[in-house]
C-alpha cells in the first residue's frame, strides 16, 4: 500500500523526538496525573504541542512530496518531513484549481456521520457488555454536569448583580475547561498517527525479510490495532478504577479508537479527523451540560448539508481512476 511507503519515509531526529514525546510522553503524564494535577497540565501541554506536530504529519499521511533533510542516524540527506502549508510547486495548481469550501463541508458531514453512527453502535453494545463502566462515567457526567449547573444557578441565587461578562467569565470558570480540553482531545489523533508510524519503523527494522515481501498490509493493520488498544488504555490510565470499570475503559475507546484509525487512513487527512474527532467530544459535553439531543441534531443537519451538497453537484466529465475523499 502507498500510505505504508509514505508513512515510512525516513524522519528527522527533531520529528522522532517529537513522536516519542507526543505518545510514551503523553502516556506518563497522563499514568502521573492521577497523583497531582500538575500532570494533567503537563498532559494539556503535550496536546498543544501535537499542534505543530499535526503540520509535519498531515503532509507525509497526505502523500505529499517531503524535502531533503538529515535522517535518523546521522547518514545522507534524504526525504523526510515538510510543513502542512502549501509547497512552492503547488501554488500554481492552487490558483488554478482551488477546492470549493462545500468539498469540505462534504468530507466533514461524510466521515463525521460514520463516525458517529459507529459510536452509537459501539457505545450501545458496551453499555450492555460493561454495565460497571458505563455507569461510571453517566455518575461521573451527572455530577459534573450538576456541579457547573448548581454553581450557576447559586451565584444568581445569592443576589449578586451580575453583568453579562461576568457571567462569561464564570462559565468559563465553571464549565471552560471541560470544553477546551474537548478541543485538545481532537489532537489525540496525531498521537494515533505518531504511533502507527513509529510501530511500523519498528516492523520495517526487525522484520527486514517480510517488510521486502511486499505483502505489507498486515504491518498497517497491526500498527492500527495497537495504536488503538494504546487509545483504550490511555483513557484507564488517569484515575484508579476497580477492573471491571478499567476494562470497560479499555474495549470501549479501543473500539471508538479503531473507527477513527480506519477512517484516518481512508481519507489520509490529518486535519480532518482532528476537526471530527473535537467536534464529536464537545457535542458530548453539550448533551451532558445543556441539551441531550444536540449530537443527534447536529448529526441532522449535517446529513441534509451533504444531501443538498450532493444534489446540486454538477457533473463531471471526466473519469478519475480513483477516488479518495482526503483529496
Amino acid at each position: 500500500m502507498q500510505v505504508i511507503d509514505d508513512l515510512t519515509q525516513p524522519i528527522s531526529k527533531r520529528l522522532l523526538l517529537l513522536l516519542l514525546l507526543v505518545t510514551l510522553g503523553s502516556e506518563a503524564a497522563l499514568y502521573l496525573s492521577r497523583y497531582s494535577y500538575f500532570f494533567s497540565e503537563m498532559y494539556q501541554a503535550i496536546m498543544v504541542i501535537s499542534i505543530f506536530v499535526a503540520w509535519k504529519l498531515h503532509p507525509r499521511l497526505a502523500g505529499k512530496p517531503l524535502r531533503k533533510t538529515e535522517s535518523v542516524g546521522g547518514g545522507p540527506e534524504s526525504s523526510t518531513e515538510t510543513d502542512g502549508g502549501l509547497q512552492a510547486g503547488d501554488m500554481a495548481d492552487t490558483r488554478s484549481k482551488k477546492p470549493p469550501f462545500r468539498k469540505y463541508i462534504s468530507q466533514f458531514a461524510v466521515v463525521f456521520l460514520i463516525f458517529y453512527l459507529g459510536a452509537i453502535v459501539f457505545n450501545f453494545y458496551s453499555a450492555i457488555l460493561f454495565t460497571d463502566f458505563n455507569e461510571s462515567y453517566g455518575e461521573f457526567m451527572e455530577e459534573s454536569a450538576a456541579y457547573v449547573n448548581d454553581s450557576m444557578e447559586d451565584s444568581g441565587e445569592e443576589g449578586m448583580d451580575l453583568t453579562l461578562s461576568d457571567k462569561v467569565f464564570e462559565w468559563f470558570d465553571l464549565a471552560g475547561s471541560d470544553f477546551y480540553a474537548d478541543f485538545l482531545a481532537g489532537f489525540e489523533e496525531v498521537y494515533r498517527i505518531s504511533y502507527m508510524i513509529l510501530f511500523l519503523l519498528i516492523f520495517k527494522k526487525i522484520l527486514p525479510k517480510k517488510w521486502e515481501s511486499r505483502n505489507r498490509d498486515l504491518f498497517l493493520m497491526v500498527a492500527l490495532f495497537l495504536s488503538s488498544l494504546l487509545f483504550g488504555a490511555g483513557h484507564a490510565l488517569d484515575t484508579p478504577q476497580p477492573w471491571a470499570v478499567t476494562i470497560g475503559t479499555i474495549a470501549t475507546f479501543t473500539n471508538l479508537g479503531l473507527i477513527l484509525g480506519l477512517l484516518l487512513l481512508w481519507t489520509r487527512n490529518l486535519w480532518l479527523l482532528i476537526a471530527v474527532h473535537a467536534t464529536y467530544d464537545i457535542l458530548m459535553s453539550i448533551e451532558w451540560y445543556y441539551f441531550e439531543f444536540s449530537s443527534l441534531i447536529f448529526a441532522g443537519l449535517l446529513l441534509i448539508a451533504w444531501a443538498i451538497e450532493i444534489g446540486t453537484r454538477k457533473p463531471t466529465t471526466t473519469l478519475q481512476p480513483e477516488l479518495r475523499i482526503g483529496e
